[in-house]
């Protein structure tokens, strides 16, 4: 064993360095696990100051592993450990690098780097599908190459320690002349004019969330909610109000002087009247509820991580950027980018950038003549070259809302994913990232068709066989496409559909279906169905991550398509039901891109004459009703285009049975009269186009 005496004296001289910097360090101990558990608890015992110890080992004194990443966030340590031994879960190091205090240490516990590169820890299976086991980690390899090419500070048990050069001896500086200005704007926000939107954009360690609270502090005169997804997430926005205040805080008070927490639901349920709303870690609340709270309160300030551990905020700050610039000419943002919880060129932070690929950003490129190149790219490729997966990484942030840190291992360790890349150049311009699912044996087949067994990773497997009750779905493979990213400069330019076409042609021999799960919109179900996919589900409940129906889009790879045939015609049989109760309040548009690609059906020569004899009389709503009804479903293409509003008063009215009263409010209606000739017009209108359509 090495002696721990040399490595000691280290240790008091790098941390009085770091305090005086005002900066934060990563010191690795490699060795075997009980080497490791018992270098790490004489170390944390001489450094004599309150440490986080995550892990699940009972060895290590006070350690803990919460299930979910929040529970670490929003606290403090002197220091920090993690022990690597009980699985290398990305988010869950990633948020415990946050707790660690300027001056102190993130103390992570691994095998020998040169183990390490053929080491399975017990995280692996996490990010593995059932049945699909690399006996290796991707992840691992690239982590034991980019430990062994970085300075830093390293204990080991075969090598002994390694020391980093002495660092700067200048005082670290914490610069707070952004987060004055953050807070002048949000003071700015809620006294001056309405509909003028503030969005503060930040990196960890800026103090956003601070800034909440000490600008609260001094909007006494004004009542104050704020919201995020997480209320643990708001701990340092109390405590900052409070301190100001001199008020005595404590972990857990939801209400503090003239500021009360409100979760997003509760938000657009009660709608709360306020002064001013603050809604924190806005990149975690789908971009559609945001903009119905933009809609609710005029005066409202979003704020969010820009590379964050719960969520990366990168998809999320372009999409709702570009509608905030549309809308709301007067919008005002500001990016915070002067750590404030430590110096700049923090040592710690910059590790952990390097090592979880948190700086990946994906550059825009023009098209010009060169012709595009589609790839397959291995998980090995990733992990060996650092440009190419910046760049996948870049474009899958920038192209979703929200990603998590746990977004990298998925990429280099799930055994069943494809990557499908389309490269001009050494630019990439879009990529599908593509899950292979199903293959199981009879009896688990069985099983899992009875909803008895729900092996990992096969979601859309499983949701096919349970759809018809068919078990022998479960025994072929498909292709889920997970995701489908091109760079957003270059959209509608039939990249997306040349790249799904590469994906079949790739996939064809290997699985019989190709399809995808996505929360349901108009301009998204459209690109499927372009693409000769077929919506044959739709969730009953909305989608927490993008506060949509989850719908799922399927297409053979074979040239058999009776089973396609019969999953798209129970979708149709069931589909009028639901839009009279679990789908009433579906998106008009929505509804349209579904209810215009059912079949066609011959309506009773009965019904056909009533209707014409109806029209033709001084008819009442509650009587023509059942016949528009029959008529529509018998001939959904009938139903109108979106212009004069004829299209959203059939759905509603009709296909959704909505009441008059509620039409009128969300067309802005004014009075019965009006709705009334509204409805005449539109039916006199679509009665005149099917009777036109049906002369011989």
């Amino acid at each position: 064993m090495q002696d721990y005496k040399p490595f000691n004296r280290v240790i008091e001289r790098v941390q009085q360095q770091l305090a005086n910097a005002k900066h934060r360090q990563l010191l690795l101990l490699t060795g075997d696990k009980s080497w490791c558990y018992e270098q790490s608890t004489q170390l944390l015992a001489h450094l004599q100051q309150p440490s986080f110890v995550l892990s699940k080992s009972t060895h290590l004194v006070n350690a803990q592993w919460p299930e979910h990443t929040h529970q670490i966030l929003g606290q403090e340590y002197a220091h920090a450990v993690y022990d690597g031994f009980s699985g290398l879960v990305p988010d869950k190091l990633a948020a415990l690098s946050g707790v660690v205090q300027a001056g102190g240490f993130l103390i992570i516990l691994l095998p020998e780097l040169e183990a390490l590169k053929h080491w399975c820890d017990d995280a692996l299976p996490l990010f593995q599908s059932f049945g699909q086991m690399h006996p290796y980690s991707f992840f691992n390899q690239r982590l034991a190459h980019l430990l062994s090419k970085t300075t830093l500070l390293h204990f080991s048990q075969r090598n002994g320690w390694q020391c980093i050069a002495d660092t700067n001896q200048s005082t670290g500086e914490i610069d707070f002349t952004e987060q004055q200005q953050c807070v002048e704007l949000i003071i700015k926000t809620a006294n001056g004019r309405a509909n003028r939107p503030l969005l503060i954009n930040a990196d960890r360690g800026r103090g956003k969330s601070a800034a909440l609270g000490i600008a609260a502090s001094k909007l006494s005169d004004k009542n104050i909610l704020i919201c995020a997804t997480q209320f643990r997430a708001l701990h340092s926005s109390f405590k900052h109000l409070a301190s100001a205040l001199n008020l005595e805080y404590q972990l857990g008070d939801k209400h503090i002087a003239n500021m009360h927490y409100v979760a997003p639901d509760q938000l657009l349920s009660e709608q709360p009247q306020c002064d001013l709303l603050l809604i924190d870690e806005a990149a975690a609340i789908p971009v559609p509820i945001l903009i119905k709270i933009l809609h609710l309160y005029p005066r409202v300030v979003f704020s969010s991580t820009m590379v964050g551990y719960e969520g990366n905020g990168r998809g999320y700050i372009l999409k709702f950027t570009r509608y905030l610039k549309t809308h709301f000419k007067n919008m005002r943002s500001i990016n915070l980018e002067q750590p404030i919880r430590f110096a700049k060129h923090d040592p710690l932070e910059q590790h952990l950038r390097t090592l979880l690929a948190l700086d990946a950003e994906h550059h825009s490129t023009s098209l010009n003549n060169a012709p595009l190149q589609f790839k397959h790219v291995q998980a090995n490729q990733l992990a060996s070259n650092e440009t190419l997966l910046h760049q996948v990484i870049g474009l899958l942030t920038l192209a979703h809302y929200q990603t998590s840190v746990n977004d990298l291992r998925h990429l280099l360790d799930a055994a069943g994913q494809r990557l499908f890349i389309c490269q001009q150049g050494d630019n990439i311009l879009g990529l599908c990232l593509v899950a292979i699912e199903g293959g199981f044996n009879t009896s688990l087949s069985n099983e899992v068709a009875q909803g008895k067994r729900r092996p990992q990773g096969h979601l859309m497997a499983q949701s096919l066989a349970q759809l018809i009750f068919n078990a022998e779905i479960l025994k072929q493979h498909c292709a889920r496409v997970v995701r489908i990213a091109i760079d957003p400069e270059l959209h509608n330019k039939q990249l997306g559909t040349q790249l799904l076409k590469y994906c079949e042609q790739q996939l064809q021999t290997e699985c019989d279906w190709l399809g995808a799960s996505f929360g349901a919109n108009a301009q998204l179900l459209s690109f499927w169905q372009k693409n000769d996919f077929n919506l044959v589900k739709l969730g009953f409940q909305k989608d927490k991550a993008t506060g949509e129906h989850s719908a799922l889009v399927v297409k053979s790879l074979t040239d058999s398509d009776q089973l396609q045939e019969q999953l798209t015609a129970q979708f149709e049989a069931d589909f009028p039901l639901q839009l009279l109760s679990h789908f009433s309040q579906l998106d008009c548009k929505l509804v349209a891109k579904i209810v215009l690609r059912f079949n066609t059906h011959t309506n009773s020569i009965a019904d056909q004459s009533r209707l014409k004899s109806m029209l033709a009389s001084d008819y009442q709503l509650f009587n023509i009703k059942p016949l528009l009804w029959r008529n529509l479903w018998a001939s959904p293409l009938s139903l109108p285009n979106d212009e004069d509003n004829f299209q959203s008063v059939f759905i509603r009215l009709i296909l959704q049975n909505w009441t008059p009263k509620n039409i009128q409010i969300e067309l802005g209606l004014n009075g019965t009269k009006s709705f009334n000739a509204l409805i005449k017009k539109a039916v006199n209108n679509w009665y005149e186009r099917i009777s036109h359509n049906n002369t011989p």
